[in-house]
């Protein structure tokens, strides 16, 4: 259940990346952009610079400060051409995090921007930009944010426009960061579908981060290190998979490749993504440190590489999402429950540890994200052995058949290795899981699976008579 409380912080944006995938796609540039990345070295720390510089134009840029020991602020200038500029950004009701609003100030009319990740719009210029960020490194892939001690971006025009000075803190032990992408064309269509909607779930300001090295969330208080104002680098990252999975924005487009760029610096050599904190919860449970294997996050990011792979034809994305089925394969041999039926089935183990672990339980919604991605890894490499290994994972499920349905036609969250079911499930993720799974095994097979059939008939019908409200539509 505690692991159950992470997802249910993500689950909204979750489904408006399911959302945006049934949007109709735009063609992405295949064109590899330029990437720039130095280290300089100062008196007071490390100066840390990223560039892309996309082929059509756009760029995006990060700088971040590593201070050794206190100093003046470290301060520059970005110039933002063009009249009428305005800055939208999010506007929380009463400091709740799910309840926020757009609000559009004008920069002649400002000094100051608001201490907020937002978007920066003239007639000549368009820029996603955070806000200047400080925060410490508690270690285990985890940063506790100062909000006390940022700095607001003081705005002044000029004759051509606009001059944003930026204000990073220099304090010792501590690291400042900001980024930015910067484009002379529109980066969101804030008129079109549901866009304007959307990118107040794809928030990047106060419920996640994105830094130099990856994607932040929230953290659970179950996790180890942890505080009130701390953000820990998840595997899977849920705004990646919105940009990914759609083309309907620029920012989709060169974010989407900066993002897995990003990700493959933190990819093991073995192929997999650690979730870096201490869950005590697992701790407790199965004897798995810090630094462990969680299926579903790493089945989730290896989807997003192979994705990847297909839009943008980049062979290290291509790569890097064969290197985590060629883990996940072994791990799947070395830690899975045989299923006895007509065709032996694998329930596999959410979790592992390098260093060993006790057996772990099987929720069905990591199995069922296995399968999916397992066959879009046969369809697109056209590689057997993904699709054996999809099988014999379905059979699994097959075996248990109307096990997994509860005595109220909810679905059972796991089994256990002891034999037993239990746990509440999500109200709406597993049956999606579902019926991507049956969409697959119709487009492979030509059939519906009589299982998955029965499955999803059970959720759908207690979904209803819960009235709970699914996302995904169905």
């Amino acid at each position: 259940m505690r692991k159950k409380q992470l997802i249910f912080g993500v689950a909204f944006i979750l489904s408006i990346c399911i959302l945006l995938q049934h949007l109709s796609k735009e063609a992405h540039s295949t064109e590899i952009p330029l990437i720039q990345s130095t280290h300089s070295i100062f008196d007071f720390g490390t100066i840390v610079e990223q560039k892309y510089e996309f082929p059509n134009n756009d760029l995006y840029w990060l700088k971040k400060i590593e201070a050794q020991k206190n100093s003046a602020p470290y301060v520059f200038h970005l110039r933002v051409p063009g009249k009428n500029g305005v800055f939208r950004y999010n506007e929380y009701q009463d400091n709740q995090l799910e309840k926020s609003n757009w609000k559009i100030i004008n920069l002649n009319d400002v000094t100051y921007l608001p201490l907020s990740t937002g978007f920066i719009e003239t007639d000549n210029k368009n820029i996603w930009i955070s806000m200047p960020s400080v925060y410490a490194n508690l270690g285990k892939g985890t940063i506790e944010e100062k909000f006390d001690l940022q700095k607001k971006i003081q705005v002044m025009e000029d004759e051509e426009g606009y001059v944003l000075e930026i204000t990073l803190p220099v304090y010792q032990g501590l690291i400042s960061e900001i980024w930015a992408l910067e484009s002379n064309d529109t980066l969101v269509r804030w008129d079109y579908g549901r866009m304007s909607d959307i990118w107040l779930a794809l928030d990047l300001n106060r419920r996640g981060k994105w830094s130099y090295d990856g994607y932040y969330v929230k953290s659970p208080s179950s996790y180890l290190p942890y505080n009130t104002n701390s953000f820990w680098r998840i595997p899977e990252n849920y705004i990646l998979k919105s940009f990914i999975y759609t083309g309907e924005s620029r920012i989709a487009e060169d974010m989407g490749y900066v993002m897995l760029g990003t990700a493959l610096q933190s990819q093991e050599k073995e192929g997999y993504w650690k979730t870096l904190p201490m869950s005590t919860w697992l701790q407790k449970d199965y004897g798995i440190e810090d630094g462990y294997f969680d299926t579903r996050f790493n089945v989730g990011q290896a989807d997003l590489f192979l994705e990847g792979c297909k839009t943008y034809k980049e062979e290290k994305f291509c790569n890097a999402t064969q290197q985590f089925a060629h883990y996940f394969r072994n791990h799947a041999e070395k830690h899975h429950f045989d299923v006895k039926g007509s065709n032996v089935g694998w329930l596999v183990e959410d979790y592992a540890h390098p260093k060993g672990n006790h057996p772990t339980h099987v929720s069905l919604n990591h199995q069922l994200a296995e399968i999916n991605y397992l066959y879009k890894m046969y369809r697109y490499f056209n590689d057997n052995d993904y699709k054996v290994l999809a099988e014999k994972l379905l059979y699994g499920v097959e075996n248990i058949g109307g096990r997994w349905i509860t005595p109220s036609g909810d679905l059972h969250y796991a089994y256990f290795p002891d034999g037993s079911f239990g746990r509440t499930d999500y109200p709406y993720l597993t049956y999606n899981d579902l019926l991507e799974t049956q969409k697959l095994h119709r487009e492979i097979y030509g059939t519906e699976n009589v299982t998955l059939n029965q499955l999803i008939q059970s959720k759908k019908i207690w979904i209803q008579s819960n009235d709970i409200k699914n996302p995904f539509g169905n």
